[in-house]
């Protein structure tokens, strides 16, 4: 029970203060906390924090409370001098109707004691330091500003005595040219800025500050050399490019000195021109485009986008162009970096495709950007090109690698390559020094398709057979029958006689006209002898060889001739 003075005494105002100097880790809010309550508390600077309350009299005898740091709350032992406690925590504890709240320390019941300078007036005033460590400066006042007139090296503290030099400059720091050392403002503030340099070609009259954007023109000549260019009809060339919208024949070169390397001097404005390239894109033609290079792309001096190749030129400064040969980075006498080459694919053993393709390391494996074409429907389908000089790999596809050949490892017309994945690649390959057309091959072949015709031959025992080669002695099957049974010593033609056949070692071939060239093969059609440019009277020894049936072809200028020969040990 309370007596009723208790609750007759006055309320009292109470400002509570703590000092967080020496609290040793970071934090964002402190709060006073009493009866489960937080309060937040006022930053009076100097990291000090207060609350101000009014508590009733009949409380302020015993209060009690505590400091809180984000969600931590003071911790105490119970034996400092300023808490009590209670059944459930260990508080700090107040009889306001006598004491008025004294600043303290974080978890201590006194002031912290930082030590330092406490003397404002000295030069190394410390403002949180609570006891005075002896170790003040006396301030020796002056200028301490090295751009000040009066600068005093002596000075130990700052005053108001520092005289600066006239600036005139803008002092405006929103504007463009703005100037931080100016102290008197000029009326010279801009606030437009671009190109100020009046023999730039974006010169901007309006601008105020240079933004170095500025742009020049730069005098560019270009040189073509057309000796002894002979492939080539024209009357004048011309230069076409992004520069001037590839026009056609608005800049016309000329010839001068009559020496076959034309000329022709532009301004372009420095830099790469349109994004995406690196230089000023342009080729050379004649006659209004009636002929234009065509370029390759893997040449040094060319820049390929969109299917399109093209020269290409970075301007820096006034250049005068080395000659260069029509379709080349060199002049006309230098080793020449790529040729015209013709591919040629026999499409006739494929089916289920609409056009084929070239793809390989000279147009980057692009899927249809080569298309080739069969003009006489003979399924021979060609595309001719300029290729580097470089050793190739390439391979042949159809309708943007909805087909591509499988080619064999074994075969004698591809490389083998294995990338650091251990991934393999066969492909194709050539490496050519000269315009080149390259011979007809079968898709996924080495060679031309070869359609076999059906033939037959003896199999020794008086049966016909068709060796599934096409060079069966007997192109029809009763011709084949009539003549199986027998075989005579001496095969004789009005052009040659062949003997003994029958034979046991050698074979004899005797002629009237000179042979251009004898080929003998097995049964499964393999060559076992050719004999190039024959004398009138030939010997072939089959010693070491099957006892079996050999066929014989004998080739005349566009005819001919074949004979079956017998050879038993």
């Amino acid at each position: 029970l309370f007596s009723a003075n208790s609750y007759s005494q006055p309320p009292v105002t109470a400002i509570f203060e703590v000092d967080m100097n020496l609290y040793p880790n970071s934090y964002s809010t402190v709060e006073f906390y009493r009866g489960g309550q937080s309060y937040p508390m006022i930053n009076i600077g100097g990291n000090h924090y207060q609350y101000t309350t009014t508590v009733p009299g009949f409380q302020a005898s015993n209060y009690t409370y505590k400091f809180k740091v984000d969600s931590i709350l003071e911790s105490f032992n119970g034996a400092e001098s300023c808490v009590a406690i209670t059944p459930t925590d260990t508080l700090r504890v107040i009889n306001l109707n006598t004491n008025a709240p004294s600043i303290v320390c974080w978890e201590t019941c006194s002031f912290c004691i930082i030590y330092g300078c406490t003397d404002s007036t000295a030069s190394n005033f410390n403002p949180i330091a609570t006891v005075d460590d002896s170790t003040c400066i006396t301030c020796n006042y002056g200028c301490m500003d090295t751009l000040a007139m009066n600068f005093d090296s002596l000075a130990t503290c700052q005053d108001t005595s520092c005289i600066y030099p006239q600036i005139f400059g803008c002092t405006d720091s929103t504007a463009c040219n703005y100037d931080f050392l100016a102290n008197i403002d000029d009326s010279s503030c801009g606030y437009i800025v671009g190109c100020t340099d009046s023999l730039a070609f974006n010169y901007d009259s309006l601008s105020t500050c240079n933004d170095s954007s500025c742009l020049y023109e730069y005098n560019v000549t270009f040189q073509l050399d057309l000796r002894e260019q002979v492939n080539i009809s024209y009357l004048i060339p011309e230069i076409n490019g992004a520069f001037n919208g590839w026009c056609g024949n608005c800049a016309q070169m000329t010839d001068v000195n009559n020496d076959s390397i034309w000329e022709i001097t532009i301004p372009l404005l420095e830099g790469s021109g349109p994004s995406g390239a690196p230089g000023w894109q342009y080729k050379f033609s004649a006659d209004n485009w009636n002929v234009e290079e065509n370029l390759f792309s893997g040449d040094p001096c060319t820049f390929t986008s969109s299917g399109y190749t093209n020269r290409y030129i970075n301007v820096t400064q006034d250049t005068i162009l080395d000659p260069v040969c029509w379709q080349s980075c060199v002049d006309c006498f230098g080793p020449q970096s790529s040729y015209n080459v013709t591919f040629q694919v026999d499409m006739t053993n494929v089916n289920g495709f609409s056009v084929p393709e070239i793809n390989g390391e000279f147009n980057g494996w692009c899927g249809n950007c080569w298309p080739m074409t069969d003009v006489n429907g003979d399924d021979i389908w060609e595309f001719t090109t300029l290729i580097d000089t470089s050793l190739q790999e390439y391979k042949f596809s159809a309708d943007n690698w909805n087909i591509q050949e499988q080619l064999d490892s074994s075969m004698s017309c591809v490389l083998s390559i294995i990338d650091s994945s251990g991934n393999v690649y066969v492909n194709r390959y050539l490496d050519i020094n000269s315009d080149t057309i390259l011979e007809v091959v079968c898709w996924e072949e080495c060679t031309d398709c070869f359609i076999m015709q059906p033939s037959w031959d003896c199999n020794g025992q008086g049966d016909c057979f068709n060796p599934g080669t096409g060079l069966g002695l007997y192109l029809d099957s009763l011709d084949c029958t009539l003549n199986c049974q027998t075989t005579q010593l001496m095969e004789m033609n009005n052009n040659y006689i062949i003997y003994p056949n029958p034979t046991s070692e050698f074979i004899y071939i005797n002629s009237k006209e000179n042979i251009d060239n004898i080929i003998i093969y097995n049964k499964i059609g393999e060559i076992i002898f050719q004999i190039d440019n024959p004398n009138l009277m030939t010997e072939i020894n089959f010693s070491g060889k099957s006892s079996d049936i050999y066929f014989m072809e004998i080739y005349y200028g566009t005819n001919i001739y074949r004979e079956k020969v017998i050879y038993t040990q």
